[in-house]
Formats: structure tokens, sequence, C-alpha cells
């Protein structure tokens, strides 16, 4: 197993929390990186926005996201998990999927159970595939994590917005009882939820999202119950906050001026190193 993935599955098995923001390019993992934080993310939602300018509405090929992984993984010295929305299609493609992200350099990957093509969770209008075919998915994302030997697996169930808290529970410990390495319940927006969760699903590590529709405080999240906390819109969100600020100083004839110069960038790329 490489050292990124060690490093990764160390993360799981430690009594700490990890807050995780995404990534969606090699420049936005270097100030990740750069900023202490241990663990990087490739949400298909920044990515697809600001790498490719499409929805995330499973537009962006396999390929475009097996290359992306490539970019970011090989500008970065720790280690990256990649949503990978249903595994782009039927087991032998979720086979693929996991395979593929391995070779480019990602430690863990995200799979889902909505049908394929998915649909953004923020629209609600998510679709659930069958619990035995859900399943299948994940055991097959498992089967090749295992032969790989250098990934691990991160069952996520969209079952909370579509469904029921019992339904995600359910779900969730399917997933664990195949193999997966950690679960991820999206859609918990508060604190009767978040601890209900950490009640009912016990012996492995949970992740939770931070979005705009949470009512509680980040501080309520229980140390150790959520081992990692992501950030999957802020990045992203404040790239385009600070953006557009800056266009609409140049439209009205002003200058921008930033903390960030130049010189600065340049030390971020480790301009020197390649001048050498």
């Amino acid at each position: 197993m490489i050292k990124k993935t060690l490093r990764l599955r160390k993360y799981l098995k430690d009594k700490k929390s990890y807050k995780i923001p995404t990534c969606h390019d090699p420049l936005s993992i270097k100030l990740i990186e750069k900023r202490g934080f241990k663990i990087g993310f490739i949400g298909g939602f920044a990515l697809s926005s600001a790498s490719y300018g499409y929805p995330d509405a499973s537009v962006i090929s396999r390929k475009e996201l097996v290359d992306s992984t490539k970019l970011i993984c090989n500008q970065s010295k720790i280690p990256i998990i990649v949503d990978a929305d249903t595994g782009f299609g039927d087991l032998k493609n979720v086979y693929k999927t996991v395979k593929d992200l391995a070779q480019a350099g990602a430690s863990a990957i995200i799979l889902e159970d909505q049908v394929f093509p998915k649909r953004c969770a923020l629209t609600h209008k998510v679709k659930l595939l069958d619990i035995k075919n859900a399943t299948k998915r994940i055991q097959t994302a498992v089967k090749a994590s295992k032969k790989l030997k250098n990934i691990l697996i991160i069952a996520r169930t969209d079952a909370l917005t579509t469904n029921s808290i019992k339904e995600a529970v359910f779900r969730a410990n399917l997933f664990k009882k195949v193999g997966a390495d950690a679960i991820f319940i999206t859609g918990i927006n508060t604190v009767k939820q978040l601890n209900s969760i950490a009640k009912e699903i016990k012996n492995i590590p949970l992740i939770i999202n931070i979005t705009q529709n949470i009512k509680f405080n980040v501080s309520e999240i229980k140390k150790g119950k959520f081992k990692f906390v992501l950030y999957s819109q802020q990045v992203l969100n404040s790239y385009i906050d600070s953006t557009n600020q800056t266009l609409n100083l140049i439209k009205r004839n002003k200058n921008p001026k930033f903390k960030n110069k130049a010189d600065d960038t340049l030390s971020l790329l480790e301009f020197e190193k390649y001048l050498r």
C-alpha cells in the first residue's frame, strides 16, 4: 500500500477528527496543503464547476475525473479522497473506476447509492438505487480495492434526504458489512441527526459534510464520532465571490489590490526549484 494511503488508513484508526476542504485543481490543493490540512478532497461539484464549467450532473466523464485526479495528486504530498459519484455505470464500470483512480494516485474514493446517472443532492430530486444493487456496488468496489491494495472505499448514502434516518442507518450498516472502510451519510443538518447516526452506526469511521443547510455549529460535532468533516462548497464559493469582487473593481476602472503578490504565487509553486 502506497505511503499516502497508509497515512489515510492511520488517520481513520486514530482518535482524532480531521477537517477536509475540497480542492478543484492543483493550485487549490497546494493552498490546502500549505495551510496544514492533512487530507484533501476532490469533490464532484467543485471539480465539475471550476475545472470543466458543468453542473454536478454526471456530465464529466470518468476519463476527465481520472485525468484531474492525476494532476492534483501529482502536486500534493497529502492523501486525496476522490468523489467518484456512482462509479460511472454498472459493476464492471465501478471496478474500473476504482482501478483507474487508484492508478491516478487517489488514496480513497467515495461511492454513493444513487441511480446512474446521479443528481446533485442539493437539487432534492435524488433517486436511490435499490438496496440489493447499491450493496453490490459497494461490494464490487471493495473487491477491487482489496486486489489493488492501495485505495480505500468510502460508502455514501443519500437515504437521509430521500427517505429517512432509519433507511440511512440500515444502508450504512449493510455497506459496513460488505467491507466499506468508512461511511458517509449526506444531508445531516441537525444535532438530533448527528447524535442518532453516531449512536446507531458503530465500529466504523463516519464522515459528515458541512453545507449551507446545517443547523448546528461545527463545534457540536462530537470529537472522534465523525472522523472526517468535509467542506465541499466553501473553497469554490470563495473563489466565485473573490473573482466577482475583482471583476467588479476592474469594471469600475479600479486597480484591485491583494495580500497575495506574484512572488507569493511563484513561491507556492516552488519557482526557484524549477529555475535551478
